[in-house]
């Protein structure tokens, strides 16, 4: 588990309470924007 992703998206809260940043489920601005591959390896929108 060495691989890691950063996600860019437009975040206009940047504490997760709109949701603009929301990968299924996720939110890159709370829990990334570097998250480790194998997180995201089912997200079809992140990769």
């Amino acid at each position: 588990d060495s691989i890691y992703v950063s996600l860019e998206r437009r975040m206009k809260c940047g504490v997760g309470k709109c949701g603009h940043c929301q990968i299924d489920g996720l939110y890159a601005c709370m829990d990334g924007p570097v998250f480790n591959f194998s997180k995201l390896a089912h997200v079809r929108e992140a990769i």
